[in-house]
Order: structure tokens, then C-alpha cells, then sequence
């Protein structure tokens, strides 16, 4: 379902030198501030513990991630714990759902076929699974989603991992499941060498592609 409204969105692009929390209050002041913004980054090694987290979904002690120079941080987000890190390209569209007449399942089923499509443009073939948020490459998991609403507008977003993730995800229970196996775009073709920021162009002229709406 392509989104209504015609409204120009424009493009913010921040490398890892920003903190998630820096960028989780920018995504806090674009919303208060009613500004339809797509954001993409890559986070500097960071869990973030969503509204459905429990101490149970990590692995280690909280202060052993310190000694590690890994970030815990909660956040509003939907869903229970996941990692960010460098390698792993991060999504956050401040879209307008009320005003766009897109309703929160339809947005959700929208970020996952948008990964899809992405992972396409490099020959990936990835799916949903039913009752669980995300995108998959046979039982593997490659994309991840995340995301909350207020007064009508979604903040944060997804994230799909372009290096591999795997050693990463194992300081947690990821999205509350033992034993899941994760994947990246790389290990998905062989190893090799992708660019994190071209795929983001990827995921870019997707978006809106896939939206019907237009960038600034």
C-alpha cells in the first residue's frame, strides 16, 4: 500500500560518529517539531533494549558491556532487545502515518516489503514470517524492526546488516530468541564486498519508489 499525500521528504544521512542517543533525540525534536524527515546511519556499538526488553535478553551483566565499549541504552521503541554496530545500515523514516492515511499494521508490512526490495537489488532473496517483525533469508534473520508512534508520526525504524553481525548478536537474546542465526548481505553473497552507504542509496530510491512520495 503506497502511502497518500504527495509531500516532499527530505534526506538526513550521520556516520557512526553520532551516539544512538543523539540520533534518538534528533528523531524526538523532528517529531515535536512535525517534520518528515528519512534518517540513515550507522551506529557506533550500541544494545538498545525496547518496551518488551528484559534483563533476561542479555546475555552478560550490564557492566561487562562497558568494559566492552558497547552502549546499553532503553528505548521507546516496540520490541525487546537488538544491537547496532558498525556494518549495520539504520533506517529512521518521521513519516506522518495519520496524515499519509497509513495505519501502524500497514506501515509495518511496508518497512518489511521495502527490505525485501532491497535485499533484491543485490540479488538477496529474503521473506517475512508471519507474527514475527522483520526480514529473513531462509531462517536467518538479515533485517530488523523497531518502531513507535506519536501523535500520528513514526520514529525509529529498521535496520539491515550489511557486514556480518553475527559475533555481535551473540551479547544477546536477539528479538527474544534463543539460538536465532543471524545473516548479512555479505555473508549472503559470498563475502563480498558491499559499501554500506550505496546500499542506503539502494534503500533510498526504494522508499520512495515504494511510497509514492517524493524527496526533497
Amino acid at each position: 500500500m503506497a502511502f497518500d499525500g504527495g509531500n516532499h521528504v527530505p534526506i538526513l544521512k550521520i556516520d557512526s560518529s553520532a551516539a544512538y542517543e543523539e540520533v534518538a533525540l534528533l528523531q524526538e525534536e523532528l517529531v515535536s517539531q512535525g517534520k518528515e524527515t528519512l534518517v540513515f546511519c550507522e551506529h557506533a556499538p550500541t544494545i538498545t533494549l525496547g518496551t518488551s526488553a528484559k534483563n533476561s535478553d542479555l546475555a552478560f551483566a550490564p557492566d561487562y558491556y562497558e568494559q566492552l565499549g558497547v552502549t546499553l541504552v532503553k528505548s521507546p521503541r516496540g520490541g525487546k532487545a537488538t544491537y547496532h554496530g558498525p556494518g549495520q545500515l539504520v533506517c529512521y523514516p518521521i513519516i506522518n502515518l495519520r496524515q499519509r492515511g497509513m495505519t501502524i499494521h500497514e506501515y509495518l508490512k511496508f518497512l518489511e516489503s521495502l527490505m525485501i526490495e532491497i535485499g533484491s537489488a543485490y540479488s538477496i532473496k529474503s521473506h517475512r514470517v508471519d507474527g514475527k517483525a522483520g526480514c529473513w533469508v531462509e531462517d536467518r534473520k538479515i533485517g530488523f524492526i523497531g518502531v513507535r508512534v506519536r501523535r500520528g508520526f513514526s520514529f525509529h525504524g529498521f535496520s539491515l546488516n550489511i557486514k556480518p553481525q553475527r559475533e555481535a548478536f551473540r551479547m544477546i537474546v536477539p528479538c527474544g530468541m534463543p539460538n536465532l542465526e543471524i545473516t548479512s548481505f555479505e555473508e549472503e553473497m559470498d563475502e563480498k564486498p558491499i559499501d554500506l552507504w550505496d546500499v542506503a542509496e539502494a534503500a533510498e530510491r526504494l522508499f520512495f519508489k515504494e511510497c509514492g512520495i517524493n524527496k526533497k
